[in-house]
């Protein structure tokens, strides 16, 4: 008999078989350390909302949104953010995401969540449209720059006075950045130091690298770095970048100290999705980032589409919610990055 409920005790184990079973990604994460650090850890934005079919005692289906803190047009508000869509792979194609994917629709709006986003890949895009009321918002550009991995020499130039510092834990500095810079930005995850310990340093089976610019005490910006390996390419990302919009020196510090450490790890080659921050851009393309490379989830290009769900005020949040204005870097989804 089929059931479709909210998460139970327990759930956790069929949700691990399910998702190593469908997942399509070999770096995705479906271990109980990930399950419990996403699911039942200390997001500043509250618990997620994860709905479960089971067909008897058989984890057949599962799909839950994740909230995230969102400053948009100089305001707090609370969005989310889709995650872990899954069908068992004999019961797709029979309408049973439908059924999950309503209930958890259902709970979003009930409890006042603005917006939904996610990356679905091909084979859910259009269910995404469809069906379920998700609207195109962007189209993410995918960024590359190929590195040397055998000169390991360190690289000269001008810091602008900063000192290049590694993070241990995130506190007041950040929180001072935040309250600084928020408002050069029309729709960003509110990036305070619950929020970004809680996304990076707290994560128990993925290591972050996270560096900041300091000017004396002063931090003026900060990234994070991954490192992974995909058959014989070890791979570097910029999985978020954060400082003053137009703090050019902070900002070129940032990524030249960033490829650097990549150099330092024998890295091949650096990736990064973003949007919404020309500022941004423009300072990858001055340090030889190129559009280019295999997007992932099916896309066959350098882009990858942003699907939203505007849940509640839908004419208010269409108008805000745009690619142009929603800076976004990797660390924005919990899925894979």
């Amino acid at each position: 008999m089929i059931e479709i409920r909210n998460y139970q005790a327990g759930d956790e184990t069929g949700f691990q078989k399910l998702g190593n079973l469908v997942e399509e990604h070999p770096w995705n994460h479906f271990n109980l350390e990930n399950w419990k650090w996403k699911y039942r850890g200390n997001n500043p934005a509250g618990q997620p909302l994860s709905v479960y079919a089971y067909n008897d005692s058989e984890t057949i289906g599962h799909f839950a949104a994740v909230p995230m803190k969102y400053w948009i047009d100089g305001k707090s508000e609370v969005g989310s953010h889709s995650v872990a869509m899954m069908i068992d792979p004999k019961w797709q194609n029979r309408g049973l995401i439908k059924f999950v994917a309503d209930k958890l629709i259902q709970q979003i709006e009930e409890q006042g969540i603005l917006f939904t986003y996610g990356y679905p890949n091909t084979n859910a895009y259009e269910l995404h449209i469809k069906l379920l009321g998700y609207e195109e918002v962007a189209q993410q550009q995918f960024f590359i720059k190929y590195i040397d991995s055998n000169d390991v020499e360190k690289e000269k130039f001008n810091s602008g006075g900063f000192m290049w510092e590694k993070i241990q834990k995130f506190g007041a500095e950040v929180n001072d950045l935040w309250e600084k810079s928020k408002n050069d930005y029309g729709v960003i995850v509110e990036r305070k130091s619950d929020f970004l310990n809680w996304r990076y340093l707290d994560r128990p089976d993925v290591t972050y690298y996270a560096y900041g610019a300091f000017n004396g005490d002063m931090l003026e910006g900060y990234c994070v770095l991954k490192l992974y390996k995909e058959g014989q390419t070890l791979r570097g990302h910029f999985i978020d970048l954060f400082t003053s919009i137009d703090n050019r020196s902070c900002g070129s510090v940032l990524i030249r100290q960033g490829l650097q450490f990549f150099k330092e790890m024998k890295a091949n080659e650096v990736t990064l999705w973003m949007q919404g921050c020309p500022f941004m851009r423009d300072l990858l393309h001055e340090h030889e980032f190129s559009k280019g490379g295999i997007s992932g989830g099916g896309w066959p290009d350098s882009t990858r589409p942003m699907v939203c769900r505007f849940n509640i005020e839908k004419e208010k949040y269409q108008a805000l919610l745009v690619e142009k204005d929603w800076y976004f870097t990797m660390g924005d989804t919990l899925e894979i990055y």
